[in-house]
């Protein structure tokens, strides 16, 4: 049995297995549809994200009010963020219920979390192919994605993905 080694910096050979062993374009049409379909699961993937965000943001739910122990304010000693004031702000939090876990929209929302990582992951290995048509078409699809459904979002909603700090 031979072991072929993976060649570790970008190249463009058509009869190599993209994802899974099955899955081996044999010609130029079939390396440019796998182009294509690539280009399609990373738009696709987009569109998802986009959608779980306004799943989530959808959900009407009791929020309580917090305070955050960062500053926005850029006066610190010597640019020093330690040494910033510290001005609360709030933020929202739903609170942790057992209703909050059986609500449905909250499973439908951690179904679509592990599907958004599946493809995510999955189109991490893609690129770990280091064909770099097919790169250049996963890099398309998320560009061309985001160009369509990101003016859409607003500050706030892009702002939810991360922590009340960033």
């Amino acid at each position: 049995m031979m072991h072929m080694m993976m060649e570790m910096y970008f190249h463009f050979r058509i009869e190599e297995p993209i994802l899974f062993r099955e899955w081996k374009p044999l010609n130029t049409t079939a390396y440019v549809f796998s182009c294509l379909g690539i280009f399609l699961i990373a738009f696709g993937l987009e569109v998802l994200k986009f959608g779980r965000m306004k799943l989530v943001a959808k959900n009407e739910v009791v929020e309580k009010k917090v305070d955050c122990c960062c500053s926005t304010e850029e006066d610190g000693l010597w640019n020093i963020p330690e040494t910033r004031p510290l001005n609360p702000t709030t933020v929202n939090l739903a609170p942790f219920t057992r209703d909050s876990l059986l609500k449905k929209s909250h499973l439908a929302s951690s179904i679509l979390i592990f599907i958004q990582h599946f493809v995510d992951y999955s189109l991490m290995l893609v690129s770990m192919t280091y064909n770099w048509p097919i790169f250049l078409s996963l890099l398309a699809g998320h560009a061309t994605g985001y160009f369509f459904l990101g003016p859409m979002m607003t500050v706030e909603e892009s702002e939810a993905a991360g922590s009340c700090c960033s």
